[in-house]
């Protein structure tokens, strides 16, 4: 997916270089020896909206990669030990967890799906960036541990107005984690609102484009020597 998206760009980029630097703004559609038709093309509009279109291009690739719901379900279930290899028939029920982590694209469909056995803890990690004026910047990110490892939530930080439904998300999961008589957990991080911004950049890139390349005026020259007339015409490419 990514390198179709680079091919996309790279594509776009090479037509309006070359539409730049190699067509020819005036184009003759007819010529007699009494008619001649030209047409001016507006070379630059055009190629600098044909330029603009991948930033189009680029939000609506991140449109379709966004994944706005990201889902932990977590499940207690009775496991049957055997306590004695004399006497198979006496056991122990204990109960085992077993969580499944998955990310779905726009209307449910499913991107990834990750077991996750043995669950020990969540805890939200705080990341401080400077800006340009030296002011802190602070992002959160939810890690869940596990008697090996550790792995984000989600692959994307987020601001501090998203920060209160982290620490409940976080309280929620170490909640069910610590309280045995809990069978069943389910916690859901919402991104919806942040793909709609996606999908509103991506309108404004798609409308940006196309204005761009609207504001150059198609001029049709018509020259005519039996009728001793000349015929000027604009239009735009819509």
């Amino acid at each position: 997916m990514t390198f179709l998206l680079f091919a996309i760009l790279l594509a776009i980029n090479l037509g309006a270089g070359c539409y730049l630097t190699l067509a020819n703004p005036l184009k003759v559609s007819e010529q007699t020896s009494t008619k001649l038709i030209f047409i001016i093309r507006p070379k630059v509009f055009l190629g600098v909206g044909i330029f603009f279109s991948q930033l189009f291009v680029l939000f609506l690739f991140a449109t379709i990669v966004f994944t706005p719901i990201t889902q932990l379900v977590c499940n207690r279930y009775p496991n049957n030990i055997s306590t004695s290899n004399i006497d198979l028939s006496a056991g122990q029920n204990t109960l085992t967890g077993m969580c499944k982590l998955t990310e779905n694209y726009w209307f449910g469909q499913e991107k990834s799906e990750v077991l996750v056995s043995e669950l020990l803890e969540a805890k939200l990690e705080t990341e401080m960036q400077t800006d340009s004026q030296v002011k802190p910047r602070y992002s959160y990110k939810i890690l869940l541990l596990t008697d090996k490892d550790s792995f984000p939530f989600t692959d994307r930080t987020y601001p501090k107005f998203k920060l209160e439904e982290l620490q409940s998300i976080v309280l929620r999961i170490n909640n069910f984690l610590k309280n045995p008589t809990e069978n069943n957990l389910a916690v859901i991080l919402d991104d919806t609102f942040m793909g709609y911004i996606v999908v509103r950049f991506t309108v404004f890139c798609g409308i940006l484009a196309l204005l761009v390349a609207s504001l150059g005026l198609f001029i049709t020259c018509n020259f005519d020597k039996e009728t001793n007339t000349v015929k000027l015409s604009r239009y735009r490419w819509f």
